[in-house]
């Protein structure tokens, strides 16, 4: 919790998230295939997961790159 006082943190986080999202994006893409050669309709969640993983990395790293110019 924050007081009127504390000025606000401008910091901003140096963690690599696009690296995270596409390492969790492959990790899904290669669940769907195994769930598809065993017919489980979990793998229909994981092929439309892993896009989303792909589109979230692409997402940050646009903005990391942005920070970085920026800066």
């Amino acid at each position: 919790m924050t007081s009127q006082s504390d000025p606000p943190s401008n910091k901003k986080s140096t963690f690599p998230w696009s690296i995270v999202y596409f390492i969790g994006a492959v990790i899904y893409t290669a669940f769907a295939g195994w769930l598809f050669s065993e017919s489980s309709p979990l793998a229909w969640v994981c092929i439309i997961s892993a896009p989303l993983g792909f589109y979230f990395a692409w997402g940050a790293w646009k903005q990391e790159k942005q920070n970085k110019g920026g800066a």
